[in-house]
């Protein structure tokens, strides 16, 4: 993402732009997702196979074979086509990712409301940024994760600094 894509807000100016340069195709969150997938499309092909349901029970069936499928294959498979497609931005007030497979969307976080930055390091100099705030921009396979998650750091504490209630002067009195 350049900055020249960007919308910024008047006065924001960026502080770091890429690209995920690792794309996992699986992630900690598919450990349990994909088991279960797995278990939801059998037993769905056994109901299916075994009872040879018709009208709504054919249709249940189905659904639930698609929805296991995707659980289990799926899912990891359009996050990792979405992340070909994937820019990220830091500005000096928020964090930008733009993603989609078919459509992009773009999802933004104020950094004086995040938490701090945390690293998970990947393979090959790579890492996944993250905060504990549930809805916040996830940055995976970054290149360089220490020096950014260093900068993500820095950003967000000038960030809140700013929005702080300045300090009543107790000489004054």
């Amino acid at each position: 993402m350049s900055a020249g894509e960007i919308d910024l807000l008047p006065g924001e100016r960026v502080l770091w732009a890429g690209e995920p340069v690792q794309r996992p195709l699986y992630v900690a969150a598919d450990g349990v997702i994909a088991p279960a997938g797995l278990v939801v499309a059998a037993a769905a092909l056994w109901f299916l196979l075994t009872q040879q349901p018709a009208g709504a029970g054919m249709l249940a069936g189905v659904v639930l074979l698609v929805a296991g499928v995707y659980g289990a294959i799926g899912r990891s498979a359009v996050r990792y086509l979405a992340l070909g497609r994937t820019t990220y931005a830091v500005t000096d007030s928020r964090i930008i990712a733009r993603s989609g497979l078919f459509r992009q969307k773009e999802l933004a976080s104020e950094l004086a409301t995040l938490s701090p930055p945390v690293l998970k390091r990947g393979g090959t100099g790579t890492g996944t940024i993250s905060f504990g705030d549930t809805g916040s921009v996830t940055l995976i396979g970054v290149g360089e994760p220490k020096r950014v998650r260093d900068l993500l750091t820095k950003a967000i504490d000038e960030a809140k600094s700013r929005q702080a209630p300045p300090e009543a002067d107790s000489s004054a009195a």
